[in-house]
């Protein structure tokens, strides 16, 4: 009886969003600043932009500062992209790393981008190492950023502090769009849940007192007197839980370009398993250690996006040359790492 009460709870769920084997991507577009002089640069990075792709329940504006000061530094397009049921984006199910990779090769389509790069967080580190496998041609090179392509059951408890912390919101807190202290009183409730400031404040991001902008298009009811999240919370609670920490069959395949992996030293997220399946599948992945939790994005800023830049930068050609410029990033706004690390995996 309990097993075919919670059976119809996830279907009514599922039910609830429109099924799509895939859907067009929402995204927002940093350009340089400045191009590159030379005509074989600029025509290299005309048609393999940079596509970045943010973690679970991260969006488009997550880090577009970050993404600005990377185009800039590379001098390169950096596209970045609302995953399905993330910012603008259309709700759809299912939510997996497959349907995930399809959206994304669906983008590269629909823009006829022949080479991209990319850079991925988390669950967008997975799908884009997904993307580099499924579709070896399409992708220049990459850089992965905390994650590992194996079966993580040990996150399960993350991602359900994650739901957990939105439905009480949702359900318990209740908390009046009206008031003014809507989103102090939202972050004083999620403490419980999630310690960690940084993760409160990348799912706050989603928390709302009025409707979006595409609100039609959601599958979320803004309709109430009380604050929502931008994201089906309820409907895709089943989704995060038994996928996110997945990993689809990928026996056999290998991506031969060249990748990047940049892992938190107190993240629980690359294990000595995630290491050697990381060289199983991208054998020419190297890997740069930063003494940081699984939130490195905000915990580390400018050494993580100084890693992103070197790594592109030195590999703009397919063979790059010896001298091959390295861009001094003092005028960026950002510093060079004093407590990160660089080991090469093979």
């Amino acid at each position: 009886m309990f097993a075919t009460k919670i059976l119809r709870q996830q279907v009514g769920a599922f039910s609830k969003l429109p099924h799509a084997n895939e859907v067009k991507m929402a995204y927002d577009l940093h350009q340089p600043s400045v191009s590159l002089q030379t005509n074989i640069n600029n025509e290299n990075h005309k048609s393999e932009p940079i596509l970045f792709i943010h973690g679970i329940f991260g969006n488009k504006k997550s880090y577009a500062q970050d993404c600005k000061l990377i185009a800039d530094a590379t001098h390169t397009p950096v596209y970045t992209l609302d995953l399905r049921n993330h910012g603008e984006t259309s709700h759809a199910a299912p939510f997996n790393y497959d349907v995930l990779t399809a959206d994304i090769k669906a983008f590269c389509d629909e823009h006829s981008f022949d080479k991209v790069k990319l850079v991925g967080y988390s669950l967008g580190a997975k799908a884009s190492m997904l993307t580099a496998l499924k579709y070896p041609d399409l992708v220049r090179s990459a850089v992965f950023i905390d994650n590992a392509p194996i079966n993580q059951p040990h996150l399960k408890g993350f991602m359900k502090s994650y739901i957990k912390s939105m439905k009480y919101i949702l359900d318990e807190s209740r908390i009046h769009k009206n008031d003014k202290q809507w989103k102090e009183k939202a972050n004083d409730d999620m403490k419980k849940f999630l310690p960690n400031g940084n993760l409160r404040k990348n799912l706050l991001v989603n928390l709302v007192n009025k409707p979006p902008k595409n609100s039609e298009e959601s599958t979320v009811n803004f309709d109430t007197d009380y604050i929502q999240f931008l994201n089906p919370i309820h409907e895709m609670e089943h989704m995060i839980i038994e996928e996110v920490a997945t990993w689809p069959d990928t026996k056999g395949l290998k991506y031969e370009g060249e990748t990047h992996f940049i892992r938190g030293l107190k993240s629980p997220f690359i294990t000595k398993q995630g290491v050697a399946a990381i060289m199983d599948h991208f054998p020419n992945a190297d890997i740069t250690d930063l003494n940081s939790n699984h939130d490195i994005l905000d915990d580390r800023p400018g050494e993580y996006v100084r890693i992103i830049c070197d790594f592109f930068n030195l590999h703009r050609y397919q063979n790059p040359p010896k001298d091959a410029n390295i861009v001094n990033y003092s005028g960026y706004g950002f510093q060079q790492p004093t407590n990160g690390s660089t080991v090469a995996a093979n």
